[in-house]
């Protein structure tokens, strides 16, 4: 297939020794799991009902774009952080084979049905916009960053690439930039592209202010993405200077909550939480939960939903508890809690990346753990970031959970059997490949389930967005 591919972009077929050779040079720079030599050959192999490729054994990493009111609109795709910088300074057709690997990645688990309203960033070589795998993505909602090579001698022809440009944004594609705001491609490709993407980490405030000055003053309708943002301070600055969407570590940077205090609402659900694990009886539970009408009211919506199947509506709080049972009623309360404190747009941002986060662990633990305790390993994840929801210190936040010692010493102690499961879920959103690999390992999983299990994590979170 790959050979094919070749021949198509750069309208020769190329020697297979020169094929064997870019493959060697990619899996030396960038070696997947699990494959003690390179690849031999390009073709996927055939097994069974799936395919054996680099797809497969890669691990994909997404990073949230937020809009100015901090909520999610969409995300940029990537391979894991080591591979993609040991490829940086490689020829053109290896850069070719990562670009993609990430697509059909995305092709793998349909991005189309992931993504609902939101955006995909994909970041492409000008040549690659050629390649027939781009026409297999469903077009809108796609955004391509589209990057040159240093070496320009094998540029793609301008004529044939605005040609195809335009083909693309007929389909529905929309066009990117991405520090590279000068020269011949900025020159090309400028009129054609809706976003200019800026990594504030290279400037500082001065030379921000005035880049972003510039591309306005350009191209007064494209939308300005800053990427990199460290601080809340940097977002401040960036929405001050007119950037739409933004991007960085600034989304779940902790600061100095020691003062901060737990608050009634959160304290009720800490309460009822701890009369369930306590296993008080069900008539007693349901009295202290009709203390709380918010709570009462939404039990009631939630067990009297169309997904419940009920022929008669409950009217009965007691009665509620029953058809939902203790331990459904455990992980929605601890889902109550979680989203108890609304103290800005973002924590919705949060909370979509902690249920991802919870729901990872739960889906790589479901083989070597029973179902309670993989509602445990879900429980984990979503209270790694309850400090960031609450805005106060971990063990502060949890003291009023008595949870059970096993979660307690993953948040707390990353240790027992549920700390790998979160050490893997924190590596995938950090873009480590030797913690990725390791932690997979230590949860008795290939790194090749994790591609799968992090995409059903995205499906099952934007079920609940509906």
């Amino acid at each position: 297939m790959l050979s094919r591919l070749f021949a198509f972009l750069f309208k020769r077929p190329p020697p297979r020794v020169a094929e064997q050779r870019d493959f060697q040079t990619l899996d030396n720079l960038a070696p997947v799991k699990g494959t003690s030599a390179a690849i031999e050959t390009p073709p996927p192999v055939q097994q069974g009902n799936r395919l054996d490729d680099p797809a497969d054994r890669s691990v994909i990493c997404r990073e949230a774009a937020l809009n100015r009111e901090q909520r999610i609109v969409g995300y940029e795709f990537m391979l894991r952080q080591g591979m993609r910088d040991r490829v940086q300074a490689q020829s053109r057709r290896i850069h070719h084979v990562y670009n993609e690997v990430v697509i059909r990645n995305l092709l793998q688990f349909s991005i189309h049905q992931l993504l609902g309203h939101r955006q995909a960033f994909i970041t492409v070589l000008d040549s690659f916009l050629s390649n027939p795998l781009i026409d297999a993505l469903p077009g809108q909602g796609i955004v391509l960053t589209v990057e040159p090579m240093n070496d320009a001698s094998d540029a793609p022809d301008p004529v044939l690439l605005i040609n195809r440009v335009n083909e693309l944004k007929r389909r529905g594609f929309a066009l990117a930039l991405e520090e590279c705001f000068e020269g011949a491609h900025f020159a090309l490709l400028a009129p054609h592209v809706s976003y200019f993407i800026v990594k504030t980490a290279q400037h500082n405030p001065a030379k921000l202010k005035q880049t972003a000055e510039r591309l306005v003053r350009q191209s007064g309708g494209v939308t300005l993405i800053a990427r990199d943002l460290q601080s809340f301070d940097d977002f401040g600055l960036c929405c001050r200077l007119g950037f739409a969407l933004f991007q960085g570590p600034f989304v779940t940077s902790r600061e100095d909550w020691s003062g901060n205090q737990t608050r009634p609402q959160t304290l009720h659900v800490c309460n009822l939480l701890n009369q369930l694990r306590c296993e008080v009886e069900t008539a007693e539970l349901a009295q202290h939960l009709k203390q709380d009408a918010v709570l009462s009211y939404r039990l009631l919506r939630h067990i009297n939903s169309a997904a419940s199947g009920l022929r008669q509506p409950v009217t009965s709080i007691e009665h509620a508890l029953v058809l939902m049972g203790r331990q459904k009623m455990y992980r929605w309360l601890t889902l109550l809690l979680f989203g108890s404190a609304q103290l800005s747009p973002h924590m919705a941002m949060l909370q979509e990346s902690a249920l991802a986060r919870g729901r990872l662990m739960e889906l790589v633990g479901a083989p070597a753990f029973t179902a309670a305790e993989c509602d445990s390993l879900f429980v984990t994840g979503l209270f790694s970031m309850l400090d960031l929801v609450l805005q106060m210190p971990l063990p502060t936040a949890l003291k009023s959970l008595n949870l059970p010692e096993a979660i307690s010493a993953a948040l707390l102690n990353n240790q027992g059997p549920y700390a790998p499961f979160l050490d893997l879920a924190l590596a995938c959103e950090t873009f480590d490949p030797d913690r990725i690999e390791a932690a997979a390992k230590r949860c008795g999983v290939e790194v090749s389930a994790v591609n799968t299990r992090h995409f059903e994590a995205m499906a099952w979170v934007q079920t609940l967005q509906t």
